[in-house]
């Protein structure tokens, strides 16, 4: 638990950012809603990050062992993630916004989704904060996928879905953090307890990316042979992804 946890080497840039955005919820440079909308937009970053990680998986990576013609593969996968994960979007995005009804005066319906977003990218402090996620992100996907060739090791279609599981953890933190904010009225609640949860889900997925130890591990009780421990390991390692 240590490995995980403490600051390392591995997981400087996940701690630097939790770190950076208690210092400005404490100052008042930025509010609770200007974390809670930060980390709700995450969503398009990972969406677009992950259109990158398949197209380079489809051009580099293994040949897929479907001849199912009718299973999608290469462009038709991507564009199936395109619009699938687009229409996921929008309906959380309607479900959120619409969470934020009464709350929120510039929010009059859920189903504005081009006034909601225009408003979540205007609102104050958002740039600095968005700003710092998208730089993580893409850090990330660099360090853990592009350097090390990770994206020669995949099918398109082992890939395609694991975005999601990221996703649900995220938003059901983002909906608790809009449940001390809306029902509660506690904004600086809102916004530690989304900074604290963020940060020990991301020290996890980074030490089952970066770190060996803790991914076997994590494998091994998970599993009850050897050869169950080997392919767990190998569904951790897609899930960190």
């Amino acid at each position: 638990m240590k490995a995980i946890l403490l600051p390392n080497k591995y997981n400087a840039v996940v701690w630097a950012q939790a770190v950076f955005f208690a210092v400005l919820v404490a100052l008042g440079i930025v509010d609770a809603l200007t974390v809670l909308l930060a980390y709700f937009l995450e969503t398009i970053i990972v969406g677009m990050l992950h259109v990158i990680k398949l197209a380079m998986v489809n051009r580099y990576g293994k040949a897929s062992e479907s001849n199912d013609p009718n299973q999608p593969r290469g462009i038709g996968l991507i564009l199936f993630f395109i619009m699938h994960y687009g229409f996921f979007v929008a309906i959380q995005s309607i479900f959120m916004f619409g969470f934020f009804e009464g709350a929120i005066p510039e929010i009059t319906s859920g189903f504005n989704l081009i006034e909601n977003y225009s408003y979540a990218f205007r609102h104050p402090g958002i740039i600095p904060v968005l700003a710092s996620i998208i730089v993580t992100n893409v850090a990330y996907f660099i360090t853990n996928f592009i350097q090390p060739q990770r994206y020669k090791e995949y099918r398109a279609s082992e890939l395609l879905m694991k975005p999601y599981v990221r996703i649900f953890v995220q938003q059901f933190a983002v909906i608790l953090g809009g449940f001390f904010f809306v029902i509660l009225q506690a904004g600086t609640a809102a916004a530690v307890f989304l900074i604290l949860f963020r940060l020990g889900v991301d020290l996890v997925m980074v030490a089952l990316r970066k770190n060996g130890n803790a991914l076997q591990t994590v494998a091994e009780k998970l599993s009850k042979t050897e050869e169950e421990a080997l392919k767990m390991k190998r569904e951790l390692e897609r899930f960190s992804e």
